[in-house]
């Protein structure tokens, strides 16, 4: 079960076609329900294919990546409690076992 915790919509990467999505995104209610209804990354890479975007699932992974190591100590802190941050959106699937 994926769960929709935390992708930014700062600018921390280099890929120009992830970054144009993620703002199209935060300006069109609509997309962003679509987004976050995506059962994957993947899933969210062929939704912006849909619209015109290339960028893949590891695009996100490393966007996911870089955004996380930015974030300050309290930040961080919040994010393990299970508290939304405003402005962010993080799609992960933890597997036990």
């Amino acid at each position: 079960m994926c769960h929709l915790a935390h992708l930014t919509f700062t600018t921390f990467m280099a890929n120009q076609q992830l970054e144009a999505f993620l703002k199209r995104c935060r300006g069109d209610s609509a997309l962003l329900e679509r987004l976050t209804a995506c059962s994957n990354l993947n899933a969210i890479a062929a939704l912006g294919a849909e619209l015109g975007f290339q960028f893949t699932g590891v695009d996100l992974v490393k966007h996911q990546a870089e955004a996380t190591l930015r974030l300050n100590d309290n930040d961080l802190e919040a994010i393990a409690a299970g508290v939304e941050l405003a402005g962010h959106l993080w799609l992960i699937n933890i597997v036990w076992g």
